[in-house]
């Protein structure tokens, strides 16, 4: 692999990274997860466009306003606490179904670029078109997001989900990988979500312990009780 190829590759995984962040925050209502969003886009098209090919940018630019009009979309929501938005749900209507379509067909020919009109895309495989058209479906639903509509994170899904099947259709071991990442993420996402449980100072007893230790202060009680009499 040559080494252009390789800070490609870096360059996608560390976007793809922010993406997850992104998601994470978000799920929280985090007005961070859109600054995430913005990094994924500059580390990833941005960066990866300025350094390979200009022409790229005609996909980065809008990717770029896409997530800082989901930081605008956003700030609409009241603020409670520093960065947390009182986010409320809102249906997905028919507009907001063809518009969707709309950007995610606008996404996939700016992607393809100047190769759109020398009809060089005609030539693309499957395999391209899937993870340009999954691609776009991810970006796309941060704007569903932006808005409060809820089935923004099933679109969101989708669009993963297809990118590692065809990751794993082209390269199998690439795609185990991206699994095993997902995997590590979960998993210090979990250890993160458990820093507020309380310590265990001592072993949780049993029922059957509880319900002696009742019977024994019962009995103390009682005892007590007569002593006294």
């Amino acid at each position: 692999m040559s080494t252009s190829s390789g800070v490609q590759i870096l360059l996608f995984a560390i976007s793809a990274l922010f993406v997850v962040i992104a998601a994470l925050l978000l799920a929280h209502r985090n007005d961070l997860g859109w600054w995430a969003l913005i990094m994924a886009v500059f580390s990833g098209p941005i960066i990866s466009a300025m350094k390979y090919d200009l022409y790229a940018l005609f996909y980065g630019v809008p990717l770029l306003l896409l997530a800082i009009f989901g930081l605008w979309r956003f700030s609409r929501f009241e603020l409670k606490g520093k960065f947390i938005r009182m986010v409320t749900r809102t249906q997905l209507t028919v507009t907001s179904v063809v518009g969707l379509l709309a950007g995610i067909i606008l996404l996939v020919a700016l992607h393809f670029n100047v190769f759109l009109f020398n009809g060089s895309y005609l030539s693309a495989t499957p395999e391209v078109w899937a993870m340009y058209v999954s691609d776009a479906v991810i970006f796309a639903s941060f704007v569903l997001i932006a808005r409060g509509v809820r089935s923004g994170w099933l679109l969101l899904a989708a669009g993963a989900i297809s990118y590692v099947v065809v990751y794993f259709l082209v390269s199998p071991m690439l795609g185990m990988l991206g699994l095993y990442v997902f995997t590590a993420l979960a998993a210090l996402y979990g250890w993160y979500q458990w820093r507020a449980l309380p310590q265990a100072s001592q072993p949780v007893p049993t029922q059957e312990e509880i319900a002696l230790e009742a019977a024994a202060k019962a009995a103390l009680d009682k005892l007590n009780s007569a002593d006294d009499k």
